[in-house]
């Protein structure tokens, strides 16, 4: 007979609250993983209630669930989110190829994942090492949700070409969804992987978008191996090649720094005063410190979290306790 899993009652909560999120997402146990950053195992025992789960981990999975609640909020507030959100929607409207770059934390990653988790057939991969072609196909069928035939020796790997053919023909048959691939921390790919990128689009053109998302170096590395001037896009030599190819197929958007912009009465607004507005921060001496001290949506975020364990209400929060971050 097998002996019942306790479980406490913080997990049995948190258990109900991803099941509806599931439920109403219509995700995958793949896609809440990437969503919390956890294995797909501990979540599948999490949502089944199958294994009895440390306070540490559910107290982390928990505070990753009230950062995805307030996303939202931040996306239709920050006008650098804003853009990119559009960005990602004409993207997977028009299936084109495009490349997004912008300065570190200036919340990339957080908006394209959040545009994946909320719409259908749309893959976010993340690319957190140098992959060869094969092992980011490999990665690419993974995130697609792709079933892959069971290998007939322990100790082989999938072929380049069969791993191709399936992410062509799964795009193909998923085509009516307006599929879109978003390959983020792209500069950590090889010089090479771009021009597969582009054979791939090729191959699924007007069927699938991809979004190739970096930091602003990137442009600079695709202009140089492609021939193309920097800024203006265009031939700087006679000769051309299959990047030039790549980088002449690309719409290139740059996404804007943190700073004033035009608004309230066109007397302006600083982007640091909206992220605070989300925020719930209300006082004008904090929001005036955060202009200064906040340079970047990331740096901002991680103060809010020590915010959030020294137990600060962010409506309240006075000058001292921002300091105290």
């Amino acid at each position: 007979m097998t002996k019942k899993v306790q479980i406490s009652q913080q997990q049995a909560a948190l258990s109900a609250k991803l099941n509806q999120l599931k439920a109403q997402k219509k995700l995958r146990n793949n896609e809440v993983a990437a969503i919390f950053g956890r294995s797909e195992g501990t979540i599948s025992d999490l949502l089944n209630g199958s294994r009895s789960l440390t306070p540490k981990l559910i107290s982390n999975i928990e505070a990753k669930l009230a950062e995805y609640i307030v996303a939202g909020n931040l996306i239709s507030s920050l006008r650098q989110y804003s853009v990119m959100w559009n960005l990602a929607r004409s993207c997977k409207e028009s299936s084109d190829m495009r490349l997004v770059v912008g300065n570190t934390g200036i919340g990339k990653s957080v908006v394209f994942r959040k545009f994946a988790e909320q719409h259908s057939h749309v893959y976010y991969l993340k690319v957190d090492r140098r992959y060869t072609w094969n092992k980011l196909l490999l990665k690419m069928s993974q995130t697609m949700g792709i079933k892959l035939a069971k290998l007939k020796k322990p100790g082989s790997i999938y072929t380049t070409n069969y791993l191709y053919d399936t992410i062509i023909r799964h795009i193909e048959n998923t085509s009516g969804s307006n599929p879109l691939l978003i390959i983020d921390e792209s500069e950590v790919l090889s010089n090479a992987i771009y021009k597969n990128i582009k054979n791939l689009y090729t191959a699924t053109e007007g069927l699938m978008g991809i979004i190739i998302v970096g930091i602003t170096e990137v442009k600079g590395r695709i202009a140089r191996i492609s021939g193309l001037d920097t800024d203006s896009w265009l031939p700087v030599r006679d000769d051309s090649n299959q990047y030039t190819t790549f980088a002449r197929r690309l719409k290139v958007h740059r996404i804007p720094n943190i700073g004033w912009s035009k608004a309230e009465a066109e007397g302006g607004v600083h982007d640091m005063d909206m992220y605070c507005r989300a925020r719930g921060i209300s006082s004008p001496e904090v929001i005036s410190a955060a202009r200064r001290q906040w340079w970047n949506y990331e740096e901002a975020e991680r103060a809010v979290k020590r915010a959030h364990a020294f137990g600060f209400e962010m409506d309240k929060m006075n000058i001292n306790e921002f300091n105290a971050l």
